[in-house]
């Protein structure tokens, strides 16, 4: 009987501890969800302040869901950053453009924006579309001096972000607006492409000797009589191409395009004619007998801007400027080691999600109606 006793004692004295951790386990259990719960229930921020490239400080939605912008610039990158985000566009997008762009983007209204001093933006729609976020671009030299932007963001009660336009913070561009719409990812692929192509044209540019660089005019306006110098935003593809703008004039902001007449262009006497094609096309230099004089004309070369869905050089100044070197460092330069089809093959494929065919990459190449529509 005693050795029972001393048996159960003893049994019940090795059960404590096991008790204990139950009862110890059993008590933190509960702290350990409250915390969880705790957390759970905290509110998640949904703003957050960032300083955009105008030195403003802003306060903008953690989740953006939804952008317009003010400017074609914005759009021509958000339609390769994340097109599905786009409400509404400053210009109607032309048929050929929808060709390679996302096709619901068709269905998208058109309620105008900021170019230069052309306003055609409808500030109720803006409202009645309510986007998360608007996106202001403009070139670094205007950036911190415009007063639009915060009238915007005034007047619509939309946070307003800036960005630059400059070709060579495309990169930067990309991974910044990438952050700010929820997009890092995709900014930072899109950029990494971005900088590490353009150096690489720019080297192979670099390497061509200063005697094989082309006299350049560049044409504007539906006569070709309306240009831009070197070291304007308009002609960036030119300069990074290193050939020697012949245009002698005064350089004009916002929109440019000094008026000079055909008297001008012939004591330029270029050797190569690019047109804008939003304006004039290389057709319609060659054909007309005022132009029939000048070297360029002469040797048949004259050359027109590709534009799909963008323009690759200028109007608006965007993200296809990178296809705008390269092309036209093929043209300037025809023994440069570039593949030009197969780069805009590439291109297309990861900034728009396109698989080109060979007929497409020519109709590319090889811009023949005007652009401006």
């Amino acid at each position: 009987m005693k050795r029972k006793i001393v048996a159960l004692i003893m049994a019940c004295m090795l059960a404590l501890p096991l008790v204990a951790g139950c009862s110890s386990n059993n008590e933190q259990q509960p702290a350990e969800n409250k915390e969880e719960q705790q957390q759970q229930a905290e509110p998640q921020a949904t703003e957050r302040e960032i300083t955009d490239m105008a030195g403003r400080t802003v306060t903008i939605p953690t989740e953006v869901n939804s952008v317009y912008c003010a400017v074609p610039t914005g759009e021509a990158m958000v339609a390769t950053l994340s097109p599905d985000k786009i409400i509404g566009w400053v210009n109607e997008p032309t048929a050929a453009a929808m060709e390679y762009l996302p096709e619901e983007l068709a269905s998208m209204p058109v309620i105008g924006g900021w170019m230069g001093q052309q306003v055609t933006a409808n500030m109720e729609d803006i409202i009645t579309l309510d986007p998360d976020v608007i996106i202001y671009v403009g070139t670094d030299g205007t950036l911190g001096n415009d007063d639009v932007p915060d009238q915007i963001q005034k007047e619509t009660g939309i946070p307003v972000v800036c960005a630059s336009s400059a070709l060579e913070r495309t990169a930067e561009v990309y991974r910044t607006l990438g952050d700010w719409i929820g997009e890092a990812e995709r900014g930072e692929e899109l950029a990494t492409y971005y900088e590490t192509k353009l150096a690489d044209v720019v080297k192979k540019i670099d390497a061509i000797p200063d005697s094989e660089r082309p006299r350049v005019y560049y044409a504007e306006n539906s006569d070709g009589l309306a240009t831009d110098p070197t070291g304007s935003s308009h002609t960036e593809v030119l300069d990074y191409c290193k050939v020697t703008n012949v245009a002698d004039v005064e350089m004009k902001s916002g929109q440019g395009r000094t008026e000079v007449s055909i008297e001008q262009v012939i004591s330029w006497n270029p050797e190569l004619i690019l047109c804008h094609s939003g304006f004039v096309l290389a057709d319609d230099i060659m054909e007309n007998p005022q132009w029939a004089d000048i070297q360029a004309v002469k040797d048949g070369e004259v050359y027109t801007t590709p534009a799909v869905p963008f323009n690759w050089f200028d109007r608006p100044p965007n993200v296809m400027r990178l296809m705008g070197i390269q092309w036209f460092a093929t043209v300037c330069y025809p023994d440069i080691d570039i593949d030009i089809e197969q780069e805009v093959k590439d291109f297309y494929k990861l900034f728009y999600r396109v698989d080109l065919s060979d007929t497409q990459v020519t109709s590319l190449l090889n811009q023949d109606q005007l652009s401006f529509e």
